[in-house]
């Protein structure tokens, strides 16, 4: 049966063995694209249906890509542990909300296993990858860990709170959540910083550094 694959950013669906490079409708690359369980494959109607509407008007979608392509985002491995299974995965959203008390929030897809995790531990972890993190930012976002281990033959170290972290990234920082908003597709995770450590000096790898040296 032929694969398809969802883009976590606009919804769109891609039907194939892989993924696609691009993303058609929104721009995103190959590691924004989840695999779609045969549950969810039925919700793939609805989801034309919005392409289609977006096609529609092409000087107004086009706008709205371009708008969104201006807003900096980084790329970060978020983790975490629950009933003994560890999981992680690439998100773009993840950013300082205050600093006194130092908080946080995340962006994650309510279809990921690491959504299920942070759920039922009310957990996770950072890892903030450098400027030659691509093969981490492919390897946590093309697979689901609910069907294989991510973490196999990467080298990482389990943090305070229990969850695993890259060794290879600049910064990583664990977090305990203690407020989350119902995003339609994603839920937003507020969560105190509980610890960080550095562990090396230089650039985040960006969104856009990501995209043009790919």
């Amino acid at each position: 049966m032929e694969k398809r694959w969802r883009c976590t950013v606009c919804g769109y669906i891609h039907n194939g063995e892989n993924p696609p490079e691009i993303c058609p409708i929104c721009g995103v690359d190959a590691s924004f694209f989840e695999l779609v369980t045969e549950d969810e494959a039925s919700k793939s109607n609805e989801v034309k249906s919005v392409i289609k509407t977006v096609s529609e008007q092409p000087d107004k979608a086009t706008a709205i890509r371009q708008a969104l392509y201006r807003i900096s985002y980084g790329l970060y491995i978020i983790t975490a542990q629950a009933e003994g299974r560890d999981n992680g995965q690439c998100a773009n959203t993840c950013f300082q909300v205050t600093a006194e008390p130092a908080r946080l929030a995340i962006g994650i897809n309510k279809q990921n296993f690491t959504h299920e995790l942070i759920q039922k531990s009310g957990k996770f972890g950072v890892s903030v990858l450098n400027q030659t993190g691509h093969d981490y930012a492919r390897g946590f976002g093309y697979r689901s860990g609910r069907d294989v281990n991510k973490f196999e033959g990467l080298a990482v170290h389990r943090g305070e709170s229990g969850v695993f972290l890259l060794n290879d990234s600049l910064v990583t920082m664990e977090a305990t959540v203690m407020g989350q908003l119902d995003a339609g597709t994603h839920t937003l995770f507020l969560a105190d910083v509980t610890a960080g450590e550095i562990l090396q000096e230089g650039d985040p790898m960006t969104y856009a550094f990501f995209r043009a040296s790919k």
